[in-house]
């Protein structure tokens, strides 16, 4: 047949396209059924000439194995979601080894269910759905979206994507707990029952109950860091999922410590002062805590239950500091400053009613004093037209 020959016992077409004669080679073996193929592609290469619409890509695509083939420039793959997370969390190395374990577990839903997307095609519905299909709680679902956010600005930023489809999911209501410290009562109850267990357990949740550290800074606590001439306990590491950083808002804070605070460390003191840095250590193993688990789980919990108290967190200890440093008229600024926060916003937010309910009659006793040193007696008769 015209312009199908053989070569080199395969099929070979002849056409002219762009003023020029090609002769591409099929891959296929040179055979009457074969050549009427290569008939019919001919006929329909040239049809496509003759209207102006045949192209390189068609040309590649009809003999992948021809010279011109190569010409066609390779089409530029975008990165997978699952690769763009893993340049993230290299990125992201500098941050907290719990942090890190967390934002690993966070991902892990998303590696699954988009892992092998290509990123540039992964859109807004695509995730909006994923995020809304699970049953999780209005503050797990808001976690799980940070590493998915943040994933998606690297590639932004890199250029990768032209638009960030996360920045339209918006994060689900929480609703904030207040603190629900214990009463003094509840705490001594809480102490004299942590005697029970070993006096170095009611001397390390005496010392978080009358300090306000959080329990990762507690367990973190070297005999080092306490100046008993002062009256102070250095604040400058904590420790979580076994490792041991900086403090959650990375700064160093002195704690002047009360007669409750140094009492619990000097009774501490026979126990671990000599025996190596940090002050409190867990009385089954003789070893310093590795994380705050055993504290909560086989003392704080069972306590609260055997005592018949409401069950709360152990970082209601803190609370419990704060609002009892409150109730007994400590300013809020200073406050502020042994609990670590880096203003004042957070606690005015937290303790708001603490601080306005230490001393209910204070504030306005100030304004009646203020007026009645003022005031002047008015006469009779303006006294009658009242």
């Amino acid at each position: 047949m015209g312009g199908v020959v053989e070569h080199r016992g395969k099929v070979q077409i002849t056409f002219y396209w762009n003023g020029e004669r090609h002769r591409p080679t099929i891959n296929i073996p040179f055979t009457a059924a074969n050549v009427k193929y290569a008939s019919r592609l001919k006929a329909e290469i040239e049809r496509s000439i003759a209207f102006g619409t045949y192209s390189l890509d068609q040309y590649a695509i009809h003999f992948p194995s021809s010279r011109m083939a190569k010409l066609v420039p390779k089409a530029v793959t975008k990165p997978t979601f699952r690769e763009i997370s893993q340049l993230w969390l290299q990125a992201a190395n500098h941050l907290s080894h719990g942090t890190l374990i967390k934002y690993n577990q966070w991902l892990r839903f998303w590696l699954d269910n988009i892992g092998d997307m290509p990123i540039d095609e992964i859109k807004f519905s695509t995730l909006a759905a994923l995020a809304n299909s699970q049953d999780w709680k209005a503050k797990n679902r808001n976690d799980i979206l940070i590493p998915l956010r943040k994933v998606f600005e690297l590639a932004f930023l890199d250029g990768i994507i032209e638009i960030n489809p996360t920045l339209r999911i918006k994060n689900a209501k929480v609703q904030k707990m207040p603190p629900d410290p214990l009463t003094a009562e509840e705490v001594d109850l809480v102490l004299a029952h942590m005697g029970k267990y070993n006096l170095q357990i009611s001397n390390a949740f005496e010392f978080a109950f009358f300090t306000g550290m959080r329990p990762s800074e507690l367990i973190s606590l070297q005999w080092g860091d306490i100046d008993f001439t002062e009256g102070l306990a250095r604040v400058q590491r904590a420790r979580t999922f076994q490792q041991e950083h900086e403090t959650k808002t990375f700064s160093v804070r002195d704690v002047e410590l009360n007669s409750r605070a140094i009492e619990a460390l000097r009774r501490q003191k026979p126990h671990t002062f000599l025996k190596g840095k940090y002050i409190f250590e867990n009385p089954v193993t003789g070893l310093r805590y590795s994380e705050e688990r055993p504290l909560r789980e086989n003392y704080w919990h069972p306590t609260l239950k055997a005592l018949g108290i409401r069950e709360r967190v152990f970082y209601q200890t803190r609370h419990t500091y704060a609002t009892m440093a409150l109730m007994a008229g400590n300013l809020p600024m200073w406050v502020s400053k042994q609990l670590g926060h880096t203003n004042m916003t957070m606690l005015l937010t937290v303790y708001g009613k603490w601080i306005s309910g230490a001393d209910k009659s204070t504030e306005r006793n100030k304004i009646d004093s203020l007026f009645n040193q003022t005031a002047t007696t008015l006469p009779p008769d303006s006294q009658n037209t009242l």
